[in-house]
């Protein structure tokens, strides 16, 4: 019962960070250690496994199939991811709304921690590695130049291409799902969307991250098994060239840097370093 709690929390913690344009779900299911066992479990959801699972004539069969395709794993962990999106949307919305800066100097330490976390995964550090690395941080780097305008009324389409794109940030350490819709201009709407429940358009937004949760796990997993340091690598400095975003953020938000602002905002990119520090601790 402890570890189903402890799954449920982690899948908390994996949804309120894709509410976040800066850290990744994914990010967090690679430090808490179930990352793979994710992407592992996602890339076994295809038609003919579950149609096995629903019209085995055998019981047994059917436990064997559960078991096998990993099923109570997914159903706690999304229902903790999904819990803490429809929960937190309102918080969330509530705390960029009035106190910008500091959100987003948590983050910064988050961030910041979480690649580290991630250099200490990469065994093979040769000058071909690092190069993909130099590539992921100059991509990163680029989303800097993005001004997009916030989309009012979107078609049915871009809410598929959305939710299809921004689910990559559940497999993808050092992506941010919500960074993605803030570069498409979808991030208000798509809050908006899941705090008024307004399932008309959510629908069309949640089957692109249904189409894209079995794309991306299967290129996560093919990527991984062919050389899984430079991906890595690239995810790495994917990591560190983002990092300038919230730094950007928080200066273009306060005219005057008070010591005490300063002090605050140290005190939170200290607590969010700190807390996924623990995390790490906790999965060692």
């Amino acid at each position: 019962m402890a570890s189903k709690v402890n799954l449920f929390l982690k899948g908390m913690l994996m949804g309120v960070c894709d509410l976040i344009p800066g850290i990744s779900g994914g990010t967090i299911a690679f430090i808490t250690g179930i990352y793979e066992r994710l992407i592992n479990a996602v890339v076994n959801i295809n038609v003919k496994n579950y149609f096995n699972l629903v019209f085995s004539k055998e019981k047994k069969e059917r436990k064997k199939l559960f078991k096998e395709l990993d099923i109570m794993f997914l159903i706690i962990l999304f229902s903790g991811i999904l819990f803490a999106i429809v929960l937190g949307s309102k918080i969330v919305s509530y705390l960029i709304e009035n106190f910008y800066s500091y959100v987003f100097a948590f983050f910064t330490g988050l961030i910041l921690a979480s690649g580290l976390f991630i250099s200490k995964h990469i065994k093979e550090r040769n000058n071909l590695n690092k190069l993909f690395g130099l590539i992921g941080f100059i991509c990163g780097l680029l989303l800097l130049f993005f001004s997009p305008n916030e989309v009012i009324n979107p078609s049915k389409l871009l809410l598929v291409l959305s939710g299809f794109l921004a689910i990559f940030a559940l497999f993808l350490p050092g992506i941010s799902g919500s960074f993605i819709l803030v570069m498409l201009g979808m991030y208000e709407y798509v809050v908006e969307l899941v705090k008024n429940l307004d399932l008309v358009n959510l629908i069309p937004f949640v089957f692109g991250a249904g189409v894209g949760v079995v794309v991306v796990s299967h290129v996560v997993k093919f990527l991984f098994s062919k050389d899984k340091c430079k991906t890595l690598y690239f995810l790495l400095g994917l990591v560190f060239g983002t990092l300038f975003i919230p730094i950007r953020n928080i200066a273009e938000q306060v005219d005057v840097f008070s010591v005490g602002l300063v002090f605050n905002l140290v005190i939170l990119f200290v607590f969010g370093f700190w807390i996924v520090r623990k995390l790490e601790r906790n999965h060692k």
